[in-house]
């Protein structure tokens, strides 16, 4: 016998914001996959570019490159598992770790010329992509999108 579950606006919210990310995350995949780099990958990418756009760095401005921690709490991942992602970006010469200038123990990681460039075409790609998508919302629809993500990541935190 199933249970019958009751229509609840909380949960219909909570699946269309899930089935929202999981749809992003694939278009964002499929602009940006002949590039050689995962979107999880692209988010690094874009905070070492200082991306204004990225609610990490909206919420922490940055004066200095970015430590591994710093981007491990911007994508909540573990350390160990932001090591194995820069590594990755480190081997394909996309990004640099370089020491700091107060505490040669820090490292700051920097995007190289190669990894600025991706930056810039991946960009180009998903400006012109999320403008299709986005075309049939207003903007006062996409700054009320905005709000309501926000006060939500507020209530989680």
């Amino acid at each position: 016998m199933s249970t019958m579950i009751s229509p609840n606006v909380n949960a219909s919210f909570i699946y269309h914001a899930l089935k929202l990310s999981d749809a992003l995350k694939k278009n964002t995949e499929s602009v940006i996959k002949k590039h050689g780099i995962t979107a999880q990958q692209l988010q690094i990418l874009l905070l070492l570019a200082n991306d204004p756009n990225t609610i990490f760095l909206q919420e922490h401005p940055q004066q200095k490159p970015l430590m591994a921690k710093e981007v491990a709490q911007a994508l909540d991942v573990s350390r160990a598992n932001i090591t194995n992602l820069l590594n990755i970006l480190i081997g394909k010469k996309l990004v640099a770790s370089t020491e700091d200038d107060n505490d040669k123990r820090r490292k700051r990681l920097k995007l190289t010329p190669s990894g600025n460039r991706l930056v810039q075409k991946a960009v180009g790609l998903l400006d012109k992509k999320n403008e299709t998508i986005l075309s049939g919302l207003s903007q006062k629809q996409k700054e009320s999108f905005i709000l309501t993500v926000r006060n939500c990541l507020a209530l989680l935190s």
